[in-house]
C-alpha cells in the first residue's frame, strides 16, 4: 500500500476542476488549509504526448504539494501510455484517469463520461497507462525512448526543475523507484445510474482507488449527488483492495469526514465548495479580511508562476471569494475589471468595510 493510502483516516481531498485548480489556486490551498490530496487539473493525454508544450502549464506542482496526482483525460490508448511514463518522469505521485468529466467538448469526442459507454475502450486506456507506469518502473522505456521532440524534452525538464525532482536520482538504475498510484475518477452513469455494470469493470483492473462522483453524465452538476449509489460501490469493492472515494455536494471537511463514516468511503473530494473558500479544509469561517489577503496572495502567486497569462482568468476566483458578502455588487463590478494587483490594493478598504 502506497503512503498517502496507507491510513486508517479518511482522506479529504482537493478535486480537479478544470480551470479553476492550477498551480496558482493549489498553492494558495496549501498555504491556508492544505489538503490531504491533490490532484492536478486535467490534460490531454493526445496534447502532452504528441508535442502541446503549453499544455505542460498544467502540470506544474511545488514539493509542499504532495501527494499530488497528474490527471489525463482522453480517447487513444497509446497517447495514455506515453503520457504516463511522462508523468512518471514528472514525478507526480500517481495518475488519475478522468471517465468522469460531462463537459461537451470532451464528451463530445468520446472522453470523459463518455468512456462509461464505452467499457471495451476505457479497460483498453487503462491497461495503457498501468503498461507505461510498469515500463517506466522497470526502466524498460526512458522518456526519450517515445519520440517526443526536443522543445517538449526541455520543457519536461522545466517542469522538473520547477517541482523540485532530482534528475540523476530520478535517473539512478541502482535505486528502486517509488510505486506510482493508478486510478479512475467517474461517474454513476450516462443517463441513469449503471454502477452494478460498470464499476465491476473498473474493480477488475487492479486500480489502486476508484473516484465516484455520484451524479450522471446526463445530470452534469444539476441535482443532488446521489450517495446511496456511492455506498453500494463500497460494497462493491468490498475485498478488493481497492479503496473508494466520494465526491459530490461535500461543503467541508466535517462534513467529509462525516460521510465517510456514513457511507463507508475510505475518503471524499471537496471541488466547488473550495472556490473562494480554502478554508473549507479546516471548517474555518473567513472574514473579509482574511478573504482579502487570499486574493491578494492568490495575485502574486498567478503571476509569479504564469507571468505571460493575462490577469482576467483570475477575475472568477475573485468573484467565488465574494459570492457571500452582501451588498457586495459595485465590488464584484470593479474585481471583474481588474488587471493589476495594483488595482486590487486599491480595493482593500471596500472589501474589509
Amino acid at each position: 500500500m502506497f503512503s498517502f493510502l496507507n491510513t486508517s483516516k479518511p482522506i479529504i481531498a482537493l478535486s480537479p476542476m478544470d480551470g479553476i485548480t492550477d498551480e496558482a489556486f493549489r498553492l494558495v490551498q496549501t498555504k491556508i488549509a492544505p489538503a490531504d490530496l491533490m490532484f492536478t487539473e486535467f490534460v490531454s493525454a493526445e496534447g502532452i504526448s504528441r508535442g502541446g508544450v503549453k499544455l505542460y502549464q498544467t502540470l506544474l506542482y511545488s514539493p509542499e504539494e504532495r501527494p499530488i496526482i497528474g490527471q489525463l483525460f482522453g480517447k487513444d490508448p497509446e497517447s495514455f501510455y506515453k503520457s504516463a511514463i511522462i508523468l512518471c518522469e514528472l514525478g507526480f505521485d500517481g495518475i488519475d484517469i478522468n471517465m468522469g468529466c460531462p463537459a461537451k467538448t470532451v464528451t463530445q469526442h468520446g472522453s470523459g463520461a463518455a468512456l462509461i459507454g464505452k467499457p471495451k475502450l476505457a479497460v483498453e486506456i487503462i491497461k495503457a497507462t498501468k503498461r507505461g507506469i510498469d515500463d517506466w518502473l522497470s526502466r524498460k522505456v526512458k522518456i526519450t525512448d517515445i519520440n517526443l521532440n526536443k522543445k517538449t524534452l526541455d520543457v519536461i525538464k522545466q517542469n522538473q526543475k520547477y517541482s523540485g525532482i532530482n534528475v540523476r536520482v530520478l535517473n539512478t538504475t541502482s535505486l528502486p523507484k517509488t510505486k506510482i498510484t493508478l486510478s479512475v475518477k467517474t461517474r454513476l452513469g450516462i443517463d441513469k445510474p449503471i454502477v452494478e455494470q460498470w464499476i465491476p469493470i473498473l474493480l477488475a483492473q487492479d486500480l489502486d482507488f476508484i473516484t465516484i462522483h455520484g451524479r450522471t453524465l446526463k445530470q452534469a452538476y444539476a441535482g443532488q449527488s446521489d450517495w446511496q449509489e456511492i455506498k453500494k460501490i463500497v460494497s462493491l469493492a468490498k475485498g478488493t483492495g481497492i479503496k473508494v472515494f466520494g465526491n459530490g455536494d461535500i461543503q467541508n471537511r466535517q462534513q467529509g469526514i462525516e460521510y465517510c463514516q456514513k457511507y463507508g468511503v475510505d475518503g471524499v473530494f471537496i471541488g466547488r465548495a473550495a472556490g473562494g473558500n480554502p478554508w473549507a479544509f479546516n471548517n474555518h469561517i473567513a472574514t473579509p479580511q482574511e478573504k482579502f489577503s487570499a486574493i491578494l496572495f492568490h495575485a502574486q502567486i498567478f503571476q509569479e508562476v504564469f507571468p505571460h497569462r493575462a490577469f482576467d482568468s483570475l477575475r472568477k476566483h475573485f468573484l467565488l471569494y465574494t459570492s457571500d458578502f452582501p451588498h457586495a455588487k459595485s465590488l464584484r463590478m470593479k474585481l471583474v475589471r481588474l488587471n493589476s494587483v495594483k488595482e486590487l490594493l486599491a480595493l482593500e478598504d471596500e472589501f474589509i468595510s
